[in-house]
């Protein structure tokens, strides 16, 4: 093979290969850019469009209730994200601590009360949220939402069956079997 058409050849492939690496670069960069503009603010929007969707469906809410619902969910979503922020602290924190060469138990359980104290403050969100819309549903939108909570957190619904005792008595007058 002649000297030149291998020196052509190599420039070719020398070309080739960069708009290769510089076309799988732009790629990576744009995929970065557009990821961080779908952050956590696109994941809570579609979280809270996902159950206005829900309640909505399922509960065949009017227009009217509608605007009444979006007010009550932005609320709610406001206030709990605040907790699940503190929440979020406080388990970092509890890590550090236990982590620590030598953990303090009195902070450790100092730490496990104000955790409790936010899961009630959630909990109190939960039961406002779901007392509001109540306040704007028919009757027959009641008995719907009942049964929707009833499913949620009743003794068969997504929210017991994490519970790892599920099934054990939890009665103070049934004594536990010792062998």
């Amino acid at each position: 093979m002649n000297y030149f058409l291998k020196y052509r050849f190599a420039i070719w492939a020398i070309i080739i290969l960069s708009v290769i690496i510089l076309s799988s670069f732009g790629t990576l960069l744009f995929l970065r850019y557009s990821h961080r503009q779908d952050g956590p603010r696109d994941e809570d929007s579609r979280r809270r469009s996902q159950i206005g969707l829900f309640f909505k469906n399922e509960l065949k809410l009017s227009s009217e209730q509608e605007k009444l619902f979006k007010g009550f969910r932005h609320q709610f979503f406001q206030n709990s994200k605040v907790i699940f922020d503190s929440l979020e602290k406080k388990r970092i924190r509890m890590i550090e601590v236990m982590s620590s060469a030598n953990p303090d138990s009195l902070v450790l359980f100092k730490i496990s009360d104000d955790v409790g104290d936010l899961h009630s403050k959630l909990k109190r969100e939960n039961v406002k949220f779901i007392l509001n819309l109540r306040s704007i549903c028919t009757p027959e939108q009641i008995q719907k939402l009942n049964t929707i909570n009833k499913d949620l957190i009743g003794p068969e619904g997504p929210m017991h069956r994490m519970n790892p005792h599920r099934g054990q008595s939890h009665r103070p007058d049934q004594k536990e079997k010792t062998n």
